[in-house]
């Protein structure tokens, strides 16, 4: 158990931040088999790992402690109080700065009392670990989590107006309470928060620091993102709506299909699960209709995909070739 001494100006200075790179960093938890991945982020590590050769897979896979309970802190910076939404790209450029020494105690950090393996003996005995680890991550985030980002943004917007609304309506109390029945909060001053991953435990005392708070699709639980006696009070909690992430990882084919036939037509070929109108393939990939139609053209062309018109839709299906396409793609005998 975690508690928070706070005053009343750390109320006071209270904030919800959104961030492309926090939410990036957090789902490295996700993206191994260490822990039991939650439905909601089933689809998105099964994507994750088909785009595996897109980014520096062992590099990120070292950033995790061999327990999954332990990051740098230094991938996620703590933001100015101003600054409640960072862009990606500014965000990073502070984990690029970060100095050579802390970055490389945090990553022997990882290695939790044992002989760091191969990839992070390698990144600790870097003169600057942080820019190569930037540059990494900026890959990683290209590949796995910035075509989800837009559903994930909706989703922690969602969160933030919501729990304003809790606060307005019912002051702190209220708020904390509707975190998570981990998070307590009493009027004297402490703020409760049982976490079962926390390295530090006990009172830490914070007057003048601030609270942040910070919703995410990719916590599962209470945590805190940083060493609570090196940084102000800070936690992350599961923002509300996050199952709605299933509903809007785009489908993906097979990578040998996609350097095949085109990432964008064999997308589409894998979307093609039921028949389907143009713009409900542009919905569920993401795309413009006339990228839809274009992509469809060629696929007709070419005898993969075939259309019927039913009353004033016109439904696009896979042919036997379609079919056979995908099922190799799979790993599926053709006529299995």
């Amino acid at each position: 158990m975690l508690t928070y001494l706070l005053d009343v100006g750390d109320l006071a200075d209270a904030r919800f931040v959104v961030s492309p790179l926090n939410e990036t960093v957090l789902s490295l938890f996700h993206l191994n088999a260490i822990h039991a991945t939650t439905h909601h982020l089933a689809g998105w590590r099964c994507e994750a790992n088909t785009r595996r050769d897109e980014y520096d897979r062992a590099l990120i896979d070292a950033l995790v402690s061999p327990s999954g309970k332990q990051i740098p802190d230094f991938l996620t910076p703590v933001t100015a109080q101003a600054d409640v939404r960072p862009s990606f790209e500014a965000h990073l450029d502070v984990v690029r700065s970060t100095d050579a020494e802390t970055a490389r105690v945090e990553l022997v950090e990882l290695a939790e009392g044992g002989a760091p393996g191969p990839e992070l003996a390698r990144l600790i005995a870097l003169d600057d670990p942080a820019p190569v680890i930037a540059e990494a991550l900026a890959a990683y985030h290209a590949a796995a989590v910035a075509p989800v980002w837009p559903a994930v943004q909706r989703i922690l917007e969602s969160d933030v107006v919501f729990r304003g609304r809790e606060l307005a309506v019912g002051g702190p109390t209220r708020l904390f309470e509707s975190l998570s029945p981990r998070v307590e909060w009493r009027r004297t001053g402490e703020l409760s928060v049982d976490m079962s991953c926390s390295v530090v435990s006990g009172e830490v005392r914070s007057p003048g620091r601030g609270l942040t708070l910070m919703p995410s699709v990719f916590t599962t639980r209470i945590t805190t993102a940083h060493d609570p006696t090196r940084t102000a009070p800070n936690i992350g909690y599961p923002a509300r709506g996050a199952a709605t992430l299933a509903e809007s990882v785009p489908p993906m084919a097979d990578d040998a299909l996609r350097k095949l036939i085109g990432a964008a037509k064999a997308d589409l070929l894998a979307a093609l699960v039921e028949p389907a109108a143009v713009v409900d393939l542009a919905a569920a990939l993401g795309i413009s209709p006339s990228a839809v139609s274009q992509s469809l053209k060629v696929l007709g062309a070419s005898g993969i995909v075939e259309s019927s018109r039913f009353g004033r839709r016109v439904l696009y299906r896979r042919t036997a070739l379609g079919d056979a396409l995908i099922d190799r793609g799979n790993g599926v005998p053709h006529g299995s």
